[in-house]
């Protein structure tokens, strides 16, 4: 008994955290995980008592004196009559209507302990404790403790911490009910109660210590288990005393008796007492016998005021055998619709209690007189059934009440979790859209922009396909026709002639090469051989003049794609055409050197220079061979020293580092 546990280990011991997946953080779940938790929940709900709250006069609960501060020690102390063994506590809170946020708990501690001890001079053992408020307020529900089983002749709850009342803010500490349950049975109910001080009030009958074990509660059983019954009640004339007898088969040992009040009016206001068809004075009594030649008293309740009443009175008493119960109404009930003369006794049920189960369910009652008027029948008083449902037993009430309450904290917190992640999911939603269409508006684009490339490449390539032909069949034509003019000339050397003739059908050959792959350069990889290919050139195209060829770098100009040499030799022959046609030269110099990054094309010769206004203007012809290549050319000219055409490409542009 010496040890103490947290509000976790308890929980632990007792089963409450059910799996892992509802200990888990509810930040840390997944979506489907909060959906499955809302239904869980939702399910678990519809199966538990509904907390219904009693309306009416009656005891409200014990109150300990005002404080200016939190920072005071109240304490309520039950003592057993003889050692019980306890398996759990539930506290009850006294209930205040707040006109803004509906009924809440009031004077519930924000701090304390439920001490137990084994003898009257112990100093007790802590068997649980609570110290953070968010975990027990606001509620109205009932506080389940489960406890590890412990042996104690005494209970007391401790308040350290308390909270401010709702009515001026001045700090106590107030119950309405302490349960301690062995196994089923309330073992705390009509004992022994000590506290620590009493609120002084007006309405003091209304809040002694004894309201603490009463077995009175804020809340009526209203069970999902449907449907319910009508409760019987029996009117009759003054004088002559009704009885109620049952008969429970066989002897058994009873401990216990609850009687339901027969009338829960849910008219608002409530037109019946809480405690309706409850006599005023009335005696239990048990036998072994039909006659009760052997009465054995058990209970006897008299109500001297309002505040003794309640919709469930429950007494518990020494174990006795007993076959027969019987009630009767010393003072029967006086109703408030009925006349002077007339009394009534009736209830919604009656239990009696034998090791904690109710061995009344189902017996037979029998009435000692003949009423002159009754509602409902006798069998409705052992059905197990009021006017919500079945009735649950205390313990298993409470429990389901206390489960109740925290389903319905969890639920909100799950239910704003669960709307986050879709408020999430839909903004990503809306981001997933904004990029579809910035991904269609951009496919839209493309297709623009590869209609535009398609029509500039064809554009290119009709500009090529002209450059080509002016550049490659202009060459091959004007060295036909030089060579005619040659040939024509040398009508009376045979041996010239024939030379020239035959130069003339290479010319033609090389024509019709060039027709056939006009329309596709890259076909095949041309000219293999840059420097015996512009000697070829220069020997077809200026034949008639002296000219020299140097190249620097061939190495380099071997890994030119094969696009780009044919557009080099193009560009080399449309600049010797221009050179026979225009120059008047005698001499021709031609220099090709690959040098670090740039490839440089100069061509000289000893002609008479460029005539036109503007001497630095490039002929239209190398200026688009020039662009097809992505190089520079500029003109260099003088009618003294001839003119020089430069040509420089930067290598990176054909992939050459």
């Amino acid at each position: 008994m010496r040890h103490t546990l947290t509000l976790i280990k308890i929980l632990l011991l007792a089963g409450w955290l059910t799996s892992p997946s509802t200990a888990q953080p509810i930040h840390q779940r997944s979506l489907g995980q909060l959906e499955e938790r809302l239904a869980n929940i939702d399910s678990e709900r519809s199966q538990l008592a509904y907390l219904t709250l009693r309306s009416g006069v009656g005891s409200l609960g014990w109150q300990s004196q005002l404080h200016s501060e939190a920072d005071h020690t109240e304490w309520a102390r039950i003592d057993f009559s003889q050692p019980q063994t306890i398996e759990q506590v539930t506290l009850v809170p006294i209930l205040w209507r707040n006109t803004q946020t509906g009924i809440q708990a009031d004077g519930f501690p924000t701090r304390f302990q439920v001490v137990a001890g084994d003898s009257e001079e112990s100093t007790g053992t802590v068997l649980a404790s609570f110290d953070d408020p968010s975990e027990l307020l606001p509620r109205t529900a009932p506080l389940v403790i489960p406890l590890p089983p412990t042996t104690a002749k005494w209970i007391r709850v401790e308040a350290s911490e308390l909270s401010p009342r709702a009515l001026d803010g001045k700090f106590l500490f107030q119950l309405s009910e302490i349960l301690a349950f062995s196994g089923e049975d309330n073992v705390a109910l009509h004992q022994s109660v000590t506290v620590s001080s009493s609120e002084k009030r007006r309405v003091q009958r209304s809040i002694p210590a004894k309201t603490l074990v009463d077995g009175v509660t804020p809340y009526l059983i209203n069970s999902p288990q449907l449907p319910g019954s009508t409760a019987y009640v029996a009117f009759y004339h003054t004088g002559p005393q009704a009885s109620l007898t049952l008969d429970l088969k066989k002897s058994v040992p009873i401990n216990r008796i609850h009687l339901h009040a027969a009338d829960l009016s849910e008219n608002i206001p409530q037109v019946h007492h809480s405690d309706y068809g409850i006599p005023k004075h009335l005696i239990i009594e048990g036998s072994t016998r039909p006659d009760f030649a052997d009465p054995i008293p058990l209970v006897e309740y008299e109500r001297d005021t309002i505040y003794d009443g309640g919709p469930t009175l429950a007494w518990r008493f020494p174990e006795t055998n007993c076959r027969y119960i019987r009630i009767t109404a010393i003072d029967g009930y006086k109703a408030p619709e009925a006349q002077e003369r007339w009394r009534c006794i009736g209830f919604a049920e009656i239990e009696v209690f034998s090791g904690g189960a109710n061995v009344a369910l189902g017996t037979p009652v029998h009435l000692n007189l003949q009423p002159p008027s009754q509602e409902g029948s006798l069998a409705s008083l052992t059905d197990g059934r009021n006017h919500f449902g079945t009735i649950l037993p205390v313990r298993e009430w409470m429990e389901q009440l206390a489960r109740r309450h925290d389903l319905e904290r969890e639920r909100p917190l799950v239910e704003a979790e669960r709307d986050k992640r879709y408020a999430r999911q839909k903004t990503m939603l809306r981001i997933m859209s904004w990029i579809a269409a910035a991904l269609a508006v951009a496919i839209v684009i493309s297709m623009l922009l590869n209609r535009i490339f398609h029509l500039r490449r064809t554009a290119q390539l009709k500009e090529r396909f002209a450059a080509d032909l002016h550049d490659e069949l202009g060459a091959d034509l004007h060295t036909i026709g030089l060579l005619s003019d040659l040939a024509q000339s040398s009508r009376d050397d045979p041996q010239k002639l024939d030379t020239y003739l035959q130069q003339i059908r290479s010319a033609t050959e090389e024509t019709g090469t060039a027709v056939r792959h006009l329309a596709d350069m890259q076909s095949a990889t041309p000219y293999p051989n840059l420097e015996t290919t512009m000697k070829q050139i220069a020997n077809r195209v200026v034949v008639h003049l002296q000219h020299e060829l140097s190249i620097q770098g061939e190495d380099q100009f071997d890994q030119l794609p094969a696009g780009a040499r044919s557009d080099l030799i193009l560009f080399y022959k449309e600049c010797l055409i221009n050179i026979c046609r225009h120059s008047e030269a005698t001499k021709l110099r031609t220099t090709l050197a690959a040098k670090g990054r740039t490839i440089h094309l100069a061509i000289s010769d000893n002609g008479q220079g460029i005539t036109d206004n503007d001497s630095t203007q490039v002929p239209k012809s190398l200026q688009r061979r020039a662009k097809l290549l992505g190089g520079k050319v500029t003109v260099e000219t003088s009618a003294i020293t001839g003119t020089t055409i430069h040509l420089k490409l930067r290598q990176r542009r054909f992939g050459i580092r």
